[in-house]
């Protein structure tokens, strides 16, 4: 029995519409998240907030490395010599830093004074043995904040392995402690920068201050 044109165009209509559906399968609708669920979540991360200063290191330490095809005896004049700093270090390349020197600005004792529009402090060598280390005390905020730091070289054939590692105290201030996570922060980056432009630096021959 021959089917109408419509029964036919109707077959066609539905085969056309199967075809679409395999090509094109309709997209799922992203379920909604339950507003109990919401607020559980931003409890678990308030509570993770509160409770994960209290895991951090007893006293926050940096420390960054690199090798510089020198020995022992052309770096250290860079260190031994706050004059010097400013010549490498990542503070000497922000113009915003001013420094002024005490009556000793090489060896032990020698202070150098910085500051800059959100805060001053004082740089002061504690220790300096020739051509291996140098020890140092930083002061910030009028002595709020204090970091050691040593810088030591290591001679290892024609290059030489210098170390830059630094630590202060814990805040007894539990929630102070996500301060010393931005501090690790900066200074890992600024030791990074230092250590670069003084291998730049000592690689490249220059005048520095005996």
């Amino acid at each position: 029995m021959p089917l109408s044109a419509k029964s036919v165009e109707c077959k066609r209509t539905e085969r056309s519409r199967s075809r679409h559906q395999r090509l094109f399968p309709p997209k799922k609708a992203h379920p909604r998240v339950p507003v109990k669920s919401l607020r559980f979540r931003l409890l678990l991360f308030t509570a993770f907030l509160l409770v994960f200063p209290f895991f951090l290191r007893r006293r926050p330490r940096v420390e960054r490395r690199i090798t510089i095809l020198a020995p022992p005896a052309t770096i250290f004049p860079f260190l031994h010599d706050l004059r010097n700093w400013p010549l490498w270090s990542a503070w000497g390349s922000k113009g915003s830093f001013d420094y002024e020197y005490g009556p000793i600005a090489a060896g032990d004792g020698a202070e150098q004074h910085w500051a800059c529009p959100s805060m001053s402090g004082v740089m002061r060598i504690l220790k300096s043995e020739r051509d291996e280390r140098v020890d140092y005390e930083v002061e910030m905020g009028n002595g709020a904040y204090e970091v050691i730091g040593r810088i030591e070289l290591h001679p290892d054939g024609a290059c030489t392995r210098v170390v830059w590692k630094c630590a202060w105290d814990r805040a007894s201030n539990p929630y102070r402690r996500y301060f010393d996570l931005v501090l690790r922060w900066m200074i890992r980056r600024d030791f990074a920068v230092g250590l670069e432009n003084l291998k730049s630096l000592v690689e490249t021959p220059a005048e520095v201050a005996a």
